[in-house]
Protein backbone atom coordinates (compact mmCIF):
# COMPACT_ATOMS: atom_id res chain seq x y z
CA UNK A 1 0.00 0.00 0.00
CA UNK A 2 2.65 2.13 0.53
CA UNK A 3 4.53 1.51 -2.62
CA UNK A 4 1.22 2.24 -4.41
CA UNK A 5 1.23 6.01 -2.71
CA UNK A 6 4.46 6.60 -3.25
CA UNK A 7 4.48 5.59 -7.14
CA UNK A 8 1.13 7.81 -7.28
CA UNK A 9 3.20 10.56 -4.97
CA UNK A 10 6.12 10.61 -7.68
CA UNK A 11 3.44 10.52 -10.48
CA UNK A 12 2.10 13.84 -9.66
CA UNK A 13 5.15 15.44 -8.69
CA UNK A 14 6.20 14.92 -12.46
CA UNK A 15 3.09 16.21 -14.14
CA UNK A 16 3.75 19.30 -12.21
CA UNK A 17 7.56 20.15 -13.66
CA UNK A 18 6.45 19.07 -16.60
CA UNK A 19 3.59 21.36 -16.99
CA UNK A 20 5.61 23.93 -15.26
CA UNK A 21 8.01 24.13 -18.16
CA UNK A 22 5.82 23.79 -20.97
CA UNK A 23 3.24 26.45 -19.84
CA UNK A 24 5.27 30.02 -20.55
CA UNK A 25 5.42 32.81 -18.47
CA UNK A 26 3.00 35.46 -19.07
CA UNK A 27 5.10 38.96 -20.39
CA UNK A 28 4.20 42.11 -18.21
CA UNK A 29 1.64 44.07 -20.21
CA UNK A 30 3.74 46.98 -20.07
CA UNK A 31 6.53 45.62 -21.60
CA UNK A 32 4.39 44.28 -24.85
CA UNK A 33 2.83 47.79 -25.05
CA UNK A 34 6.90 49.11 -25.10
CA UNK A 35 6.82 46.65 -28.03
CA UNK A 36 4.48 48.36 -30.42
CA UNK A 37 4.51 51.30 -32.17
CA UNK A 38 1.30 53.52 -31.97
CA UNK A 39 -0.77 54.49 -35.16
CA UNK A 40 -0.82 58.15 -36.33
CA UNK A 41 -3.07 58.86 -38.64
CA UNK A 42 -2.44 62.30 -40.36
CA UNK A 43 -5.44 65.00 -40.71
CA UNK A 44 -6.01 65.21 -44.52
CA UNK A 45 -5.78 69.31 -46.17
CA UNK A 46 -8.33 70.68 -47.13
CA UNK A 47 -9.65 71.04 -50.63
CA UNK A 48 -8.52 74.56 -51.18
CA UNK A 49 -5.41 73.86 -49.17
CA UNK A 50 -4.91 71.20 -51.90
CA UNK A 51 -4.95 73.64 -54.43
CA UNK A 52 -3.30 76.13 -53.34
CA UNK A 53 0.84 77.04 -54.85
CA UNK A 54 3.31 79.04 -53.54
CA UNK A 55 7.05 79.50 -53.85
CA UNK A 56 9.38 81.83 -56.00
CA UNK A 57 12.35 82.47 -58.14
CA UNK A 58 15.41 83.00 -56.21
CA UNK A 59 19.08 83.86 -58.26
CA UNK A 60 22.68 85.25 -57.59
CA UNK A 61 24.57 86.82 -59.78
CA UNK A 62 28.23 88.32 -60.01
CA UNK A 63 28.35 88.22 -63.63
CA UNK A 64 29.84 91.38 -64.00
CA UNK A 65 27.81 92.95 -61.67
CA UNK A 66 26.32 91.97 -58.29
CA UNK A 67 22.98 90.81 -57.99
CA UNK A 68 20.07 89.06 -56.37
CA UNK A 69 16.73 88.42 -57.42
CA UNK A 70 13.91 87.04 -54.45
CA UNK A 71 10.69 87.06 -56.23
CA UNK A 72 7.95 85.09 -54.40
CA UNK A 73 4.55 84.07 -56.53
CA UNK A 74 1.34 82.57 -54.82
CA UNK A 75 -1.30 80.98 -57.14
CA UNK A 76 -4.55 78.61 -57.24
CA UNK A 77 -5.43 75.89 -58.98
CA UNK A 78 -8.49 76.85 -61.27
CA UNK A 79 -8.97 73.53 -63.47
CA UNK A 80 -9.28 70.08 -63.18
CA UNK A 81 -6.20 69.54 -65.70
CA UNK A 82 -3.75 71.75 -63.01
CA UNK A 83 -3.98 75.18 -64.33
CA UNK A 84 -2.58 77.01 -61.97
CA UNK A 85 -3.47 80.92 -61.96
CA UNK A 86 -1.76 83.57 -59.40
CA UNK A 87 -0.09 86.76 -58.28
CA UNK A 88 4.08 87.40 -57.59
CA UNK A 89 6.15 90.50 -56.87
CA UNK A 90 9.66 90.82 -58.55
CA UNK A 91 12.09 92.50 -56.66
CA UNK A 92 15.78 92.44 -58.18
CA UNK A 93 19.13 94.38 -56.56
CA UNK A 94 21.69 95.45 -58.86
CA UNK A 95 25.05 96.90 -58.28
CA UNK A 96 28.83 97.11 -59.03
CA UNK A 97 31.53 97.24 -56.68
CA UNK A 98 31.84 100.51 -54.88
CA UNK A 99 29.11 101.68 -57.26
CA UNK A 100 25.38 102.92 -55.54
CA UNK A 101 22.98 99.87 -56.18
CA UNK A 102 19.60 100.15 -58.18
CA UNK A 103 16.43 98.49 -56.71
CA UNK A 104 14.28 97.24 -59.42
CA UNK A 105 10.79 95.77 -58.32
CA UNK A 106 6.90 95.17 -59.32
CA UNK A 107 4.03 93.22 -59.23
CA UNK A 108 2.95 90.21 -61.62
CA UNK A 109 0.32 88.01 -63.04
CA UNK A 110 0.86 84.49 -63.69
CA UNK A 111 -0.62 81.14 -66.03
CA UNK A 112 1.16 78.07 -65.10
CA UNK A 113 0.04 74.68 -66.70
CA UNK A 114 1.13 71.56 -66.74
CA UNK A 115 1.57 69.64 -70.47
CA UNK A 116 3.68 66.29 -69.45
CA UNK A 117 4.95 64.65 -65.85
CA UNK A 118 7.13 67.41 -64.82
CA UNK A 119 6.90 69.53 -67.97
CA UNK A 120 4.82 73.08 -67.77
CA UNK A 121 4.02 75.97 -69.84
CA UNK A 122 4.43 79.62 -67.90
CA UNK A 123 2.83 83.14 -69.12
CA UNK A 124 3.07 85.77 -67.31
CA UNK A 125 2.77 89.65 -67.53
CA UNK A 126 5.37 91.40 -65.26
CA UNK A 127 5.58 95.00 -64.31
CA UNK A 128 8.46 96.76 -62.99
CA UNK A 129 9.26 99.83 -61.66
CA UNK A 130 13.19 100.71 -62.65
CA UNK A 131 15.57 102.41 -63.66
CA UNK A 132 15.21 103.93 -67.58
CA UNK A 133 17.85 102.26 -68.82
CA UNK A 134 16.69 98.93 -67.58
CA UNK A 135 14.17 98.67 -70.25
CA UNK A 136 13.92 98.16 -74.23
CA UNK A 137 12.36 101.43 -74.86
CA UNK A 138 14.94 103.47 -72.60
CA UNK A 139 15.31 107.73 -74.29
CA UNK A 140 18.97 108.59 -73.39
CA UNK A 141 17.39 112.25 -74.27
CA UNK A 142 14.90 112.55 -71.60
CA UNK A 143 14.97 109.46 -69.64
CA UNK A 144 18.77 109.88 -68.15
CA UNK A 145 19.06 109.49 -64.33
CA UNK A 146 15.47 108.67 -63.81
CA UNK A 147 12.96 105.52 -63.24
CA UNK A 148 9.92 104.12 -63.91
CA UNK A 149 6.88 101.68 -64.91
CA UNK A 150 7.30 99.48 -67.78
CA UNK A 151 5.54 96.25 -68.35
CA UNK A 152 6.15 92.59 -70.06
CA UNK A 153 4.47 90.09 -71.67
CA UNK A 154 6.71 86.74 -71.18
CA UNK A 155 5.84 83.23 -71.91
CA UNK A 156 8.14 80.01 -71.86
CA UNK A 157 8.24 76.37 -70.64
CA UNK A 158 10.29 74.49 -67.60
CA UNK A 159 10.50 71.31 -65.73
CA UNK A 160 10.36 70.54 -62.28
CA UNK A 161 13.76 68.76 -61.10
CA UNK A 162 13.57 65.22 -59.50
CA UNK A 163 12.15 61.51 -60.90
CA UNK A 164 8.77 61.70 -59.45
CA UNK A 165 7.19 63.29 -62.07
CA UNK A 166 4.97 66.03 -59.84
CA UNK A 167 4.41 69.48 -60.61
CA UNK A 168 6.17 70.43 -57.38
CA UNK A 169 9.79 71.09 -55.98
CA UNK A 170 12.57 72.90 -58.04
CA UNK A 171 12.25 74.03 -61.55
CA UNK A 172 13.96 75.69 -63.72
CA UNK A 173 12.18 77.40 -66.61
CA UNK A 174 13.39 79.39 -69.86
CA UNK A 175 11.05 82.52 -70.77
CA UNK A 176 11.31 84.69 -73.94
CA UNK A 177 10.14 88.78 -73.33
CA UNK A 178 8.04 89.31 -76.38
CA UNK A 179 8.03 92.76 -75.62
CA UNK A 180 11.60 93.04 -76.95
CA UNK A 181 13.16 95.04 -78.65
CA UNK A 182 10.69 97.22 -78.74
CA UNK A 183 9.49 97.89 -75.05
CA UNK A 184 9.64 95.90 -71.98
CA UNK A 185 11.97 95.32 -68.70
CA UNK A 186 15.59 94.18 -69.50
CA UNK A 187 16.34 91.15 -67.06
CA UNK A 188 19.75 90.37 -65.38
CA UNK A 189 19.02 86.48 -66.18
CA UNK A 190 19.12 87.29 -69.49
CA UNK A 191 20.64 84.58 -71.65
CA UNK A 192 23.48 85.26 -74.08
CA UNK A 193 23.56 89.32 -74.55
CA UNK A 194 23.02 91.52 -72.36
CA UNK A 195 19.74 93.09 -73.74
CA UNK A 196 18.54 89.38 -75.22
CA UNK A 197 14.93 88.90 -74.93
CA UNK A 198 15.66 84.76 -73.32
CA UNK A 199 16.17 84.76 -69.52
CA UNK A 200 16.37 81.44 -66.98
CA UNK A 201 14.42 81.25 -64.29
CA UNK A 202 15.33 79.14 -61.11
CA UNK A 203 13.11 78.68 -58.26
CA UNK A 204 10.43 76.12 -56.02
CA UNK A 205 6.92 75.77 -56.57
CA UNK A 206 4.86 73.50 -54.05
Amino acid sequence: MNQIMYKIFLLLVCSISLSAQVIPQAEPIEEALQGEKPVVFETPKSLWKQKLHYGGNVWLGFFGAFYIDASPMAGFEVTKKGTVVGLGLSFIYQGQYKQKGAISAGPRIFVRQPIWKSIFIHGEYELMNAEAFNFYNYDETSELGKKKWGGSPLIGAGFYQGRTGQQRGSFVSLMYNLGAPSFGFISPQGLGANDSPFLIRIGYFF
